[in-house]
């Protein structure tokens, strides 16, 4: 996200479920050590939700890079007590001229069902009203229902059903291609 569009979204203070408190801010530059901290502890049957290959702290710190760029915007979850991220969720085009975006949430599992996912797609809707493509897409697989039922409790529409392709790390598998319209 440009320097300009990124001074207009300040961090915001959320209150989750159990009165967690949580700070929702786009990613800094020096963010790295922190994304790549949280990326190695996400267990393996939880990256296979939210990405197709494992997350490393190489992966952390290419999207540490690419946050700093025009078409990408990342936010993250930080725990006020001890400043480790608890969450973050991404959307990304491909050209100024893009008709879509994609997107992604991932979720430490002692924040999951607390109501994070919601508060992130919350804050990329408010962001993806102004920033990006005027249509946010994702792909999500059939075997994760509380992330469906999230996405369309926030105005995503099930597209199509189709299957993952096979990767070195997962077998193919089916899932929903879903979008929503920001503006």
């Amino acid at each position: 996200m440009t320097p300009t569009n990124a001074a207009q979204f300040g961090p915001v203070e959320v209150l989750l479920k159990e009165r967690r408190a949580v700070t929702l801010r786009l990613l800094a530059a020096d963010d790295e050590t922190r994304l790549g901290d949280f990326d190695v502890t996400v267990p393996r049957e939880d990256y296979r939700f939210y990405r197709c290959q494992p997350l490393t702290r190489g992966l952390a710190q290419e999207v540490v890079r690419k946050a700093q760029g025009p078409m990408d915007v990342v936010l993250m979850a930080a725990d006020p007590d001890g400043g480790g991220i608890v969450g973050y969720a991404w959307y990304v085009w491909e050209s100024t001229q893009a008709a879509s975006s994609v997107f992604g949430v991932c979720i430490r599992r002692s924040h999951q069902g607390a109501g994070l996912g919601r508060a992130l797609m919350a804050r990329l809707l408010e962001i993806a009203r102004q920033v990006g493509p005027p249509v946010m897409s994702l792909t999500v697989q059939l075997a994760n229902p509380p992330a469906v039922a999230l996405y369309q409790s926030m105005g995503c529409q099930i597209i199509r059903q189709q299957i993952r392709k096979e990767t070195a790390d997962f077998a193919a598998e089916p899932e929903y291609y879903m979008e929503r319209v920001v503006r």
